[in-house]
C-alpha cells in the first residue's frame, strides 16, 4: 500500500506558507517512516508547511540544517552574491521499501527546480541511501548558476570541540598538525568543503566524543568527470562537471555534515594548484538550463565505536566495500625486469663517484640533475642493493659490479669522524657532503646496506666486512644520540650537532636497528629499537599523530609517517611477540590506506598533460600528505607489510589492499608502453588527480623504482613467490609458518 502526501510550496529564503487554491489531490496528514532499526527515517507532517525529517541513529537524532531537506544556492545573472532557497519536502510516497520525496523550488526570478529524493534504509549495515535528482523545469534567464546541498546535523546542538572529524587525506581527528593554508586547518571558518577528488574515498565523518556515535556521509560517484579548464579560483559554471565536495558547516558553531554538488571548495582551496592562509572559494556550479543533468547518490552511515581510530576504520571499510575497487593484471616479472633495466641504464660515474641521477626528464628520459642521496627520494644505496643482489642471484656480472661500486662508495665515504652517516653527496664541481643529515635519509640507505652485506655473506663470505662496519658505526652513533625517552632528534650537521630537535622521525630508525640486532646479535640494538618503539607508541600511536616523515613537508600529518610506523611496529612484534605492536601496526595501516585512491578519477576531458586511457585506473595511487593533493605510487613500498598483516590477523581486507598496492600502483609506470616514456621502467615521481589532472613534476627519481622493487624482493624472501594472488592461494596456516620464519631473520641471510 502506498501513502501519498502532497503540498505545493514556493521556496525562498523563507518558506511560503500559503496553501495552493486547487491542490491536485487530497492531502493526507500522516507521518511516514522507513527503516525498522538503525537508521530509521521519519517524516512528520506539519500543516501548511510540509514534512520535517528526522533520522534516528544509534544514540542521537539527526535533522536537516534549518529544517530544510532541500537547499539550493542560486547565482542570479549580474549579481556577485548568491541566494539560498530552502524548503522541506512537499510530497512523500512510500513504495516497495523506498521513500520517494519531492519538492519544487521557485526562485525570485521565476526559475523552477524540481527535486526528487529517493531513500532506502539498510538496517543490517546501518546505512541510509539517498538518490537525488534535480530537474530545471523552468529557466527564467535571470538566474545564471546553481548548486544543491545536503546538510545534516545532530538534533542536539553540541559545540565543535565535542566532536572528532575525518576527511581522508585532509583531516584526522582535529585541525592539529596541519599547515595554516591546509583545507581543515581553521575551524573558525563557517565552511570546510573539499572537492571529493582530493580524498582516497569521498567520505566525511563526525564522531561524538561523549556517546561514541559516529555518522558519516559518503558519495557513491562512479564518474566524477570534469574538463581541462577546471582550474583556478574563479567561479566556473559548466554542465560537464559531475564531482561533488564534502565537508562541514560550522557557521553556527555546532557542526553539520555537508555535501555540495557540483563541488565548490572553501573557505580554503587548492584549486589554483597552491594554498593560501586567506579565506577564499573556488566555486563550481551548474548552469540554470533545462538540459542539465544534476544527480547524485549519497550514503549516511551510523556506527558506535570506543575510539576515533576504530570509527575511522569502520567507516572507511564500509565505503571501500561500496566502491569495491578492482585489482589489475600486472606481470611482476615485467615490473622487476624493467625496473632493473632502468637502474642499469642510468648508472653513471662522475669524478670517480658512481650512482644514479637524482632525476630524469619524462617522457624523453634525459638526465635532469645529478646528486646522490642515500635514502628518501634519492635511494642510492637501496637501488644499488637491488642491482647487486640481482647480479649475484642471476650471475649477471654487470649488475653485480655496478651495484657493488655504489655500495663501496657509501661504505668508504659516508661515515663522519663520530660514525654518523652523512646522507647527501654533491658531485663535481663540489664533491662534498651536504651539511644536513636527517633520519629519514639514513633509514633508507642503512637498511639497504645491511641487507646488501647479508647477501654478500651468502655468496662471498667475508668479502664485504667494510659494509657491515659502516652499518655498525652508524648504529653505534645512534645509541649515543638516543634520548632517555627513546627518541632521536630529526637531523644533524656533519659534526653531529643537532640542527632539528623534532622527535617524530624516531620511528624511521627502528627497522634498521632490528636488522642490526639480527645480523650481529648485539642486544644493545634490540634494546634501543624497543625503547624507540615505546616512545612512538606514546607519542604517535596513542594521540593518533602520524606526523613528519615527509621531510620536505615537515610537521604535518602525512601518509609516510603511517608507513614508517607500520614497518617499525611489525619489526618490534617480530622481536618481542608483544601484541601491542601488532595492534599499533594495524591502527597505522588503516590510517595510512585512507590516503590511497580506492576509486577512479577519470582524466579531465581534453586533458593532454599525461597520456592515459580507460585501461588505466587511479586506484592504488596515493595522496602524499595533508596540505596539498599531490599523489604518487609511494604506498607500493608496503604491499609486503599489508600482506603480512593479512597473514598475522586473518583479515582479508589487508590482503585486498596488498594486491592493490602490488599491482595498481604501477599505473604511473610505463610497463605496458602506454605512457610513451623512453624506458618501460620509468615512472612519474608525482602528479595530481584533481585540477589540473595529470599535472606533476614530470620526472623520474630513483625512489619510484625502489618502491616497485623493494616489496617484490621482500615478498619473495618471505613466501617463495612474489605474486600475492598465487601466495594467497596457499592455506593461511602454511603462510603463517613461512611468516614466522621470515620474522626470525627479516631477510638477513648469512
Amino acid at each position: 500500500m502506498s501513502i501519498i502526501c502532497f503540498l505545493t510550496l514556493g521556496a525562498g529564503c523563507s518558506n511560503n506558507n500559503e496553501l495552493p487554491e486547487d491542490p491536485p489531490r487530497p492531502t493526507y496528514h500522516e507521518n511516514i517512516s522507513i527503516g525498522s532499526g538503525v537508521p530509521e527515517l521519519m517524516l512528520a507532517w506539519q500543516a501548511n508547511k510540509g514534512y520535517t525529517v528526522t533520522i534516528i541513529g544509534l544514540e542521537g537524532k539527526y535533522v536537516p540544517a534549518d529544517g530544510a531537506a532541500i537547499c539550493i544556492e542560486v547565482f542570479p545573472v549580474g549579481v556577485q552574491s548568491s541566494k539560498w532557497y530552502k524548503t522541506p519536502y512537499q510530497e512523500a510516497e512510500k513504495q516497495d521499501g523506498k521513500l520517494i520525496c519531492k519538492a519544487n523550488v521557485i526562485t525570485d526570478s521565476g526559475s523552477e527546480f524540481k527535486v526528487t529524493d529517493t531513500y532506502i534504509a539498510d538496517n543490517g549495515k546501518g546505512i541510509l541511501r539517498l538518490s537525488r535528482v534535480v530537474d530545471v523545469l523552468k529557466a527564467s534567464g535571470k538566474d545564471y548558476a546553481f548548486n544543491s546541498y545536503f546538510i545534516i546535523q545532530n538534533e542536539t546542538q553540541q559545540e565543535i570541540s565535542g566532536y572528532e572529524y575525518f576527511i581522508p587525506s585532509l583531516i584526522y581527528k582535529d585541525e592539529s598538525n596541519l599547515n595554516e593554508s591546509s583545507i581543515g586547518a581553521d575551524f573558525t571558518h563557517d565552511w570546510i568543503l573539499a572537492r571529493e577528488e582530493r580524498m582516497g574515498l569521498p567520505l566525511v565523518m563526525l564522531r561524538d566524543k561523549s556517546t561514541g556515535e559516529s555518522v558519516a556521509l559518503s558519495d557513491y560517484n562512479t564518474n566524477p568527470v570534469t574538463f581541462k579548464e577546471d582550474f583556478g579560483v574563479s567561479h566556473l559554471v559548466n554542465a560537464n562537471m559531475h564531482f561533488g565536495s564534502l565537508g562541514f558547516y560550522l557557521g553556527k558553531r555546532y557542526p553539520a555534515l555537508v555535501y555540495c554538488f557540483p563541488g565548490s571548495e572553501g573557505e580554503h582551496t587548492y584549486a589554483d594548484g597552491g594554498g593560501s592562509r586567506e579565506k577564499r572559494w573556488a566555486r563550481r556550479s551548474h548552469p540554470v538550463r533545462n538540459d542539465v543533468k544534476h544527480t547524485y547518490t549519497l550514503e549516511l552511515q551510523f556506527k558506535k565505536e570506543a575510539d576515533f581510530p576504530k570509527a575511522l576504520e569502520k567507516h572507511w571499510k564500509t565505503t571501500f566495500d561500496l566502491y569495491n575497487p578492482e585489482v589489475l593484471e600486472v606481470d611482476n616479472e615485467d615490473v622487476m625486469k624493467y625496473s632493473l633495466e632502468v637502474l642499469d641504464h642510468y648508472w653513471l660515474k662522475d669524478n670517480d663517484a658512481p650512482g644514479f641521477p637524482f632525476s630524469v626528464h619524462l617522457p624523453g628520459g634525459e638526465v635532469n640533475e645529478i646528486s646522490y642521496s642515500m635514502g628518501f627520494v634519492g635511494m642510492q644505496i637501496p637501488c644499488a642493493y637491488y642491482l647487486y643482489r640481482e647480479g649475484l642471484e642471476t650471475n649477471n656480472s654487470v649488475y653485480a659490479d655496478k651495484g657493488e661500486q655504489i655500495l663501496n662508495f657509501w661504505a668508504r665515504n659516508s661515515s663522519a669522524h663520530n660514525g654518523m652517516p652523512r646522507i647527501w653527496w654533491d658531485i663535481s664541481p663540489w664533491n662534498f657532503f651536504r651539511n644536513y643529515n636527517d633520519l629519514r635519509n639514513m633509514q633508507g640507505g642503512l637498511e639497504a646496506m645491511i641487507l646488501a652485506w647479508s647477501h654478500a655473506e651468502r655468496h662471498c663470505p667475508g668479502s664485504k666486512i667494510d659494509w657491515l662496519e659502516f652499518c655498525q658505526k652508524s648504529a653505534n652513533w645512534m645509541l649515543e644520540q638516543q634520548h632517555d625517552d627513546g627518541s632521536w632528534d630529526k637531523a644533524f650537521d656533519n659534526a653531529g650537532v643537532s640542527v632539528d630537535s623534532g622527535k617524530l622521525l624516531t620511528s624511521n630508525l627502528i627497522r634498521f636497528l632490528t636488522y642490526m640486532y639480527i645480523a650481529t646479535h648485539d642486544e644493545r640494538y634490540k634494546k634501543a629499537a624497543i625503547k624507540a618503539g615505546n616512545f612512538c607508541y606514546r607519542e604517535i600511536h596513542e594521540p593518533y599523530k602520524y606526523v613528519g616523515s615527509v621531510i620536505d613537508n615537515p610537521y604535518v600529518k602525512d601518509r609516510e609517517s603511517g608507513q614508517k610506523i607500520i614497518e617499525a611496529f611489525l619489526c618490534l612484534y617480530d622481536l618481542s611477540g608483544d601484541k601491542k605492536w601488532l595492534e599499533g601496526a594495524v591502527q597505522a595501516a588503516y590510517y595510512t590506506v585512507t590516503y590511497m585512491y580506492a576509486w577512479n578519477i577519470p582524466v579531465a576531458a581534453g586533458n593532454n598533460l599525461m597520456p592515459w586511457d580507460n585501461r588505466k585506473t587511479t586506484v592504488g595511487i596515493t595522496i602524499i600528505s595533508t596540505g596539498h593533493s599531490g599523489a604518487d605510487c609511494g604506498l607500493s613500498y608496503n604491499s609486503f607489510e599489508y600482506l603480512r598483516l593479512y597473514i598475522l590477523t586473518g583479515d582479508k581486507y589487508f590482503l585486498r589492499i596488498a594486491q592493490l598496492l602490488e599491482k595498481n600502483t604501477k599505473q604511473t609506470m610505463n610497463y605496458d608502453g602506454a605512457l610513451g616514456y623512453a624506458y618501460r621502467g620509468l615512472q612519474t615521481e608525482a602528479l595530481r588527480l584533481v585540477t589540473h589532472w595529470g599535472d606533476g613534476v614530470k620526472l623520474w627519481l630513483p625512489w619510484v623504482t625502489a618502491s616497485a622493487l623493494d616489496p617484490l624482493f621482500k615478498i619473495r624472501d618471505a613466501y617463495g613467490d612474489m605474486d600475492i594472488e598465487r601466495i594467497a592461494s596457499e592455506p593461511l596456516s602454511a603462510l603463517k609458518q613461512k611468516d614466522a620464519m621470515y620474522a626470525t631473520y627479516q631477510g638477513i641471510k648469512y
